[in-house]
């Protein structure tokens, strides 16, 4: 599995990292176990010990993730301007609530 990594960070394609995301089955994910179990376990440490930062942050990469698969298109489709827009909104909205959390907020 570590090879495959390392193979795939070797052949960087956008392209195939968009496939990669595009291909994420959330149900399946979503259900599993230890998929469950790590995040309880997260959100509990992160809400325990008051850590905003690394709980915003993930929860942002999600966020982010979530955008990236609205709105790339499937295969070679042409991808209209209200989600390039909402993709961009978006992620300015993001980015505004990370740098508040890590640079403003006590």
């Amino acid at each position: 599995m570590w090879d495959k990594f390392v193979q795939f960070i070797k052949e960087y394609d956008l392209s195939r990292v968009m496939q990669l995301v595009r291909t994420i089955d959330w149900h399946k994910l979503l259900t599993n176990p230890i998929v469950i179990g790590v995040t309880i376990g997260f959100l509990g440490f992160t809400i325990y010990k008051k850590r905003l930062k690394p709980l915003v942050l993930t929860l942002s990469l999600i966020a982010f993730i979530f955008l990236v698969q609205l709105v790339t298109p499937q295969g070679s489709e042409y991808v209209p301007k209200e989600k390039i827009f909402m993709f961009i909104g978006g992620g300015i909205g993001l980015a505004i609530l990370n740098i508040y959390i890590f640079f403003f907020h006590d």
